[in-house]
């Protein structure tokens, strides 16, 4: 699992290991979630990065081609 904030007119670009991709609420990865426990990190990202403003330290700029 990747946490990051973007744009919302961002590209998505997958790779070889990837065929499609689902934006979804916490709740509907929640419900989708393939592995035990998984809905316990989705409590902690939600409650830690989704609702809290990203802390400086963790600000990746620059492009990625």
């Amino acid at each position: 699992m990747i946490v990051g904030y973007v744009d919302e007119s961002q590209v998505v670009r997958l790779n070889h290991e990837h065929t499609e991709y689902q934006w979804m609420t916490f709740d509907e990865a929640k419900e989708n979630a393939a592995l035990p426990g998984i809905d316990d990190i989705l409590d902690f990202v939600e409650k830690h990065f989704a609702r809290k403003a990203p802390s400086k330290w963790l600000r990746i700029n620059g492009e990625n081609n």
